[in-house]
């Protein structure tokens, strides 16, 4: 294992770096956003889809490629070339996934015959796009540098421009209003939004290229080097946890459309300044809860922030038409601060977790686990939008084209165990895995020969 150094050699980063990285993440989690909150609605409400049509369609896109996420992580680990390991792949990400984001947003007329086909093939391409840029990235913090310390400060950079990511996308139900609506309107929406991502996605690209280049070192081949993650404890723990709160946060976001418009009978610009709440709140708390993270166990504070947005989400159970916009605002300004915590502390533990078997082995295989972890994020993300059309489904949603379609009340009832019930069960449960975690220290790398 060696390091090829490019600029400093100092595993202190530079702000602006972290920056530059960082704002890689509005592009993915706009991307990420834009299948778990738009999507389902959009096709829903605009195109006119049945739930679980529309549902099964982001699920079967998402599934074909969480199965591509751990091969290229690893093909990123070994690969060589003038440009590094991470940035060829950051770059083409950028591009697909921008294409992908038009695609879906703008089906031609002459494709409503086979408008699923037309939303599945451009559902593959983001999702391709995503693993492209995503696996690579996310194998970044580990190897830009050895201190704990900074990999916390390098995923509050994330964090911060995750929320910013948010709002962006959270933004979009009404300026798709504001540009004509319908069809229309989200179509512009899909040209802004595919802008957004490649510019944010370029900007980490940039990042790539000055950062701490590392090398690979010998890997093992075929599947013996996807067994190493299973026998990562610390690791396998977090994915546990992950899967919960993902599938859960797939469940909720999915949902809240739903809840805003068809129970508590708010117009689009309610979505906009609850996001905005939640943004301002994750980006003012983030410095506390890196303060928070050096003094106390990353873990407890991940379980706490965990358990406080379990109780927030549930709180959904207790609103209905008529609720007061303070409170539904002050329920964005508190999803915000414990998201936040959340997001940093599960992101901080990972690449903890991965270094962790660097130091013990002695080989550098970043992108094998962020394959994996992209593996985990796919599936459950996909899973939430599925679960949810199936439930709407179940409990006769009406689909529309554009406009207004009154609900039965059997529908009501699926929207708030989409929002409130299923996301809450889970954040619970994700305490349980949780709790096992432990990452004790461990010997210096003794670098040892590839299976």
């Amino acid at each position: 294992m060696h390091d090829a150094h490019m600029g400093t050699s100092n595993h202190q980063l530079s702000m602006g770096l972290k920056a530059a990285w960082g704002a890689g993440s509005i592009g993915t989690v706009t991307v990420l956003t834009i299948n778990s909150l738009l999507l389902l609605f959009f096709m829903t409400s605009v195109l006119g889809l049945a739930p679980a049509l529309a549902g099964s369609l982001l699920f079967g896109a998402k599934l074909i490629d969480a199965v591509a996420a751990p091969i290229l992580g690893s093909i990123s680990d070994g690969w060589q070339g003038r440009m590094g390991r991470r940035a060829p792949f950051l770059l083409a990400g950028a591009f697909v996934s921008a294409l992908g984001v038009a695609l879906v947003f703008n089906p031609p007329a002459a494709f409503d015959a086979m408008l699923p086909v037309w939303i599945l093939g451009s559902l593959i391409v983001i999702a391709l796009g995503y693993t492209l840029f995503n696996v690579p990235y996310m194998a970044m913090p580990a190897e830009m540098t050895d201190l704990p310390t900074e990999r916390t400060s390098i995923m509050s950079w994330r964090i911060a421009f995750v929320s910013i990511g948010g709002l962006i996308t959270g933004l979009a139900p009404q300026t798709a209003t504001k540009l004509g609506g319908g069809r229309v309107g989200f179509g512009g929406v899909g040209l802004i939004l595919a802008g957004v991502v490649l510019a944010a996605m370029l900007s980490a690209f940039l990042a790539a290229r000055r950062t701490r280049q590392v090398a690979g070192g010998a890997q093992a081949v075929g599947l013996k080097r996807f067994a190493v993650v299973f026998q990562n404890k610390p690791f396998m723990l977090i994915i546990y946890a992950k899967i919960f709160q993902l599938v859960g946060l797939a469940s909720l976001t999915a949902s809240i459309l739903f809840l805003m418009k068809n129970v508590l009978e708010q117009p689009e610009s309610t979505v906009g300044l609850y996001v905005t709440c939640s943004t301002i709140a994750t980006i003012a708390f983030m410095p506390v809860w890196v303060r928070l993270g050096r003094r106390f166990s990353k873990r407890n504070l991940y379980i706490a922030a965990c358990l406080l947005f379990t109780c927030l989400t549930s709180s959904w159970l207790l609103a209905g038409a008529g609720e007061p916009l303070p409170l539904i605002l002050l329920r964005g300004f508190c999803s915000g601060i414990f998201s936040g915590g959340l997001l940093l502390m599960g992101q901080s533990l990972l690449p903890d977790a991965i270094d962790a078997d660097c130091q013990r082995s002695g080989v550098r295989r970043e992108g094998v686990y962020a394959g994996a972890y992209s593996f985990v994020e796919k599936a459950s993300m996909a899973l939430g939008p599925l679960l949810i059309g199936l439930i709407l489904q179940y409990f006769h949603f009406q689909p529309s084209l554009g406009k207004s379609v009154p609900q039965p009340a059997e529908a009501l009832t699926g929207i708030y165990i989409g929002v409130a019930v299923l996301p809450g069960l889970l954040y619970a449960l994700s305490v349980i895995p949780l709790l096992l975690f432990r990452l004790d220290p461990v010997p210096a790398a003794t670098p040892v020969p590839a299976e």
